[in-house]
C-alpha cells in the first residue's frame, strides 16, 4: 500500500498512470477516469468527482488491470476518499 505524503506525489502518480494507458490505448479506462481527472480544481466537490471517477474505474473488473495498476487504483481511492472526508 502507498501513502502519498502530498497532492504532488498523489498527483504525479496518478498522472504516470494515465500516461501509461494513453500509451497502451487503453480507451474505456480513460473514457471513465478523465472527466473526474480533468475537472480537478482543489475544492472538495471535485475531491469526491475524482474519487467517484476511480472508483468506476476500478468497477470496470480486477481482470482489466495488471496487480501494480489494481493495487495502485485502491491507494489512489483511498487517499481521494480520505481527502473527501477530512475537508
Amino acid at each position: 500500500m502507498t501513502s502519498f505524503h502530498s497532492n504532488e506525489e498523489f498527483f504525479a502518480a496518478l498522472r504516470q498512470q494515465i500516461e501509461r494507458w494513453r500509451d497502451q490505448r487503453r480507451l474505456r479506462e480513460l473514457a471513465v477516469l478523465l472527466p473526474g481527472y480533468t475537472s480537478f480544481f482543489g475544492l472538495t466537490d471535485d475531491w469526491a468527482r475524482l474519487y467517484e471517477a476511480l472508483e468506476a474505474t476500478r468497477a470496470l473488473g480486477r481482470e482489466k488491470f495488471s496487480l501494480a495498476e489494481w493495487e495502485l487504483l485502491n491507494d489512489l481511492i483511498g487517499d481521494a476518499q480520505r481527502a473527501v472526508i477530512r475537508r
